[in-house]
């Protein structure tokens, strides 16, 4: 009995038919029955994907350049705004001692200024810059700066800080330094002579100090402190180094417990009065009187503008002003201003209401006073308006007729009779003043009649 596998394998498939194989060569596959169009739709795909990343990558290639660019030129200004440090603090260095030497000169046009009135600056010390409220010391006496703000002949008080004891000490020290007795070599006219060295004389009050036989130099002198100066940093007063070069001893009198008077005079011991007070009124009357001791209201009045335009309103300046000194200062007698109402006046309220930025026309500003002085007319014209239209306004504002009047100006000496000449033409342009009178009448031409004794006398007409 054989078994299944024996019997499986001696049945075989038949092999399918395939293509002949020529023994000995390869077979070699031919792809000229792949459709063309395959190739062709990816040759296309293939170029558009190129041309794409050539074009990504140009645009990238100059937004680099362009930064590139950019970068180089915030870093040359960077450079340029940032010198070399040695530089840089040499320059401030300069620029502080610039501004050093033109505050030590405005100090000094200040302190010369002050010391030509007989005044000082004082200032505050260092320690009560940040509490300028704090006027009381903790011993309940106010600082000595704010109660002398206000210098008085015969009260000044040496400052705290000029101490005493030292300024004697240092006095001392200079006078050591010179042998009482010593010679020096004085020049003179025509040669030189020696001179034996005698003390100074020097006397310390309690508001200054008083060297030789005076004058008299206060602690608030700035001469007097520069000399204090001089003296406690060790050296002679430079205002003595002309005569004594090589120095000079003092004898000091310390006399800091007196008030040394400038006036030369003691103090009034009794109760002040006031005497000739009728006289001193009177006095003061005749000064105030003065024409030229004071300016008067009227002078102040002049020197203000009689009127400005603000929107399109003339508003006048002096008048309430006046009525305000009238109470306290005597015044002529007021000259009545009258607006008149214009045509440009009216146009002149609505521009400047409707568009105020606007500039404002050439206008033309007349002030025309009346016969008797007692009017004054105030017209805004335009510039080609005619001394017609003016004419005929102030008939109106006056409710008389046109031909009662003449208007005229005094400088120069011109009278307007040509109704047709514009203000521009006639010079009334931007304002001008201008006086009425009533219409003379018209003169006849005159002639001389031959003879020893000629005569006028009218010619025929």
């Amino acid at each position: 009995m054989s078994s299944p596998l024996a019997s499986l394998s001696k049945t075989r498939k038949v092999p399918l038919p395939s293509e002949p194989v020529n023994p000995g060569r390869r077979g070699i596959r031919i792809y000229g029955d792949v459709p063309a169009s395959h190739d062709s739709e990816l040759m296309a795909f293939m170029t558009r994907k190129l041309w794409d990343l050539e074009q990504q990558v140009k645009a990238q290639t100059d937004e680099i350049l362009s930064k590139d660019q950019k970068i180089a030129a915030l870093e040359d200004l960077v450079q340029t705004l940032r010198p070399h440090p040695a530089e840089a603090t040499l320059q401030r260095q300069e620029e502080l001692e610039t501004m050093c030497v033109q505050l030590q000169r405005q100090v000094r046009e200040m302190e010369r200024f002050l010391s030509d009135y007989g005044l000082q600056w004082v200032g505050e010390p260092m320690d009560q810059e940040d509490s300028e409220s704090k006027t009381v010391s903790e011993h309940g006496e106010r600082d000595w700066m704010t109660a002398k703000k206000f210098w008085k002949p015969g009260d000044s008080l040496a400052p705290p800080e000029v101490d005493f004891d030292r300024l004697l000490a240092s006095l001392q020290d200079l006078s050591e330094l010179v042998v009482e007795g010593d010679t020096q070599v004085t020049p003179v006219p025509g040669g030189a002579r020696l001179r034996t060295l005698k003390p100074i004389p020097l006397k310390l009050y309690r508001n200054g100090i008083m060297m030789f036989d005076g004058p008299f130099q206060p602690f608030y002198d700035p001469s007097t402190q520069r000399c204090l100066r001089d003296i406690l940093d060790g050296f002679f007063p430079s205002e003595l180094q002309r005569l004594y070069p090589n120095g000079v001893p003092f004898k000091v009198s310390d006399l800091r417990n007196q008030v040394y008077l400038e006036d030369g005079l003691d103090p009034f011991p009794g109760e002040g009065c006031v005497v000739g007070r009728q006289r001193m009124h009177k006095a003061l009357d005749r000064v105030e009187e003065h024409p030229g001791s004071r300016m008067t209201a009227e002078k102040f009045l002049n020197r203000l503008p009689k009127f400005v335009i603000r929107q399109g309103e003339v508003i006048d300046i002096r008048g309430p002003i006046r009525d305000t000194l009238q109470n306290c200062c005597p015044l002529p007698a007021r000259i009545q201003e009258i607006v008149v109402e214009t045509p440009t006046l009216a146009a002149e309220r609505d521009r400047s209401q409707e568009s105020p930025n606007t500039p404002a026309p050439p206008l033309s500003m007349l002030r025309i006073k009346s016969e008797n002085g007692e009017q004054a007319f105030l017209l805004m014209m335009q510039p080609d308006n005619t001394i017609g239209d003016v004419r005929a306004l102030l008939a109106q504002a006056r409710a008389m007729d046109a031909s009662a009047f003449e208007i005229f100006s005094t400088f120069p000496p011109t009278l307007y009779q040509d109704d047709t000449l514009t203000l521009q033409a006639a010079g009334l342009v931007p304002k001008a003043a201008l006086l009425l009178r009533a219409r003379r009448a018209p003169k006849s031409s005159l002639k001389f009649s031959p003879g020893p004794c000629p005569g006028p006398s009218p010619s025929p007409q």
